[in-house]
């Protein structure tokens, strides 16, 4: 039979979702934007999963607040950001749990910092709701997290992509003219579609709530990004190394390397070394862009 799936959300991740998806005959595939379906607004979700809860084996949120250019506008719109990445996701996983249906939500590790080990899915966030040091969005994806009692949460980070769009990690390094060198977890795209479709096809229950690392082992500092960037013929002539003090931002970042254990172990998913994926990431955009 085929999987009858419903993504919420058609922005970065859940564009590319999508476009996967849809290529295998075995899926029976939904996106809808927030233009067609308001999933802020419980009554009308609930009244559309009345109607079409029986279409859908699993239910896919990627939608949130990321903020634009960057996470600093979360200080200015802090209403909108727990709207959308606390408020809104957790109506939508109570409506499924009242459903019966597979949630998975796709969600931010950026609620830890600091080195001083691999930050794993049963250490407590330091750069959450409780810290005082931590950004609206990073208080707003733990929030969700301590209320949230149903469904796979994801945790992804500095997500890359085979494009140079304005959303990848890889876009921002390319054209920000300022640099911070910092070592940091992140997330290729290609493999986080790689693992939803692994989770899919092995039939998981998203039923449970459970919590996963979705990032890359041996962490890269953003001075040995930078080095294979122009190794591959990709630079920014000027690129210049700053601390995030000169920044001015508004909001502290989050820093850290998280662990892929339980990834590796529970839901028996190899993932490729961080520069390995960075590499096959920049051999593709080379390949399909004019740069």
């Amino acid at each position: 039979m085929k999987k009858k799936i419903l993504i919420l959300g058609y922005g970065y991740v859940g564009g590319y979702l999508y476009e996967r998806l849809k290529q295998n005959k075995d899926n029976d595939v939904t996106i809808v934007k927030r233009e067609f379906l308001d999933y802020t607004d419980s009554s009308k979700v609930d009244q559309w999963l009345k109607k079409e809860r029986d279409h859908f084996n699993y239910i896919i949120n990627c939608s949130g607040f990321t903020g634009r250019p960057n996470v600093d506008e979360g200080e200015k719109k802090p209403e909108l950001c727990y709207e959308l990445n606390t408020f809104t996701p957790l109506r939508i996983s109570s409506l499924c749990k009242t459903y019966g249906i597979n949630y998975i939500h796709i969600s931010s590790g950026c609620i830890y910092t600091g080195y001083e080990k691999q930050f794993t899915e049963q250490d407590p966030p330091n750069f959450g709701l409780f810290s005082k040091e931590s950004s609206t969005y990073s208080k707003s994806k733990h929030a969700y997290e301590l209320g949230c009692d149903y469904g796979l949460i994801i945790r992804v980070r500095m997500p890359f992509c085979d494009q140079l769009c304005d959303r990848s990690y890889l876009t921002k390094i390319l054209k920000y003219n300022n640099l911070i060198n910092q070592v940091n977890s992140k997330t290729y795209v290609p493999q986080l579609l790689d693992f939803i479709e692994h989770i899919l096809r092995k039939g998981y229950n998203c039923r449970q709530k459970d919590i996963v690392n979705f990032v890359h082992p041996y962490a890269l500092a953003t001075d040995k990004i930078v080095e294979i960037m122009k190794h591959f013929g990709l630079q920014n002539p000027e690129w210049e190394w700053v601390q995030f003090e000169d920044l001015n931002c508004e909001a502290n970042r989050s820093n850290c390397v998280m662990s892929i254990e339980k990834l590796k172990q529970k839901y028996g998913f190899e993932i490729m070394d961080e520069e390995v994926a960075i590499e096959a990431a920049l051999t593709n955009i080379l390949e399909d862009e004019d740069v």
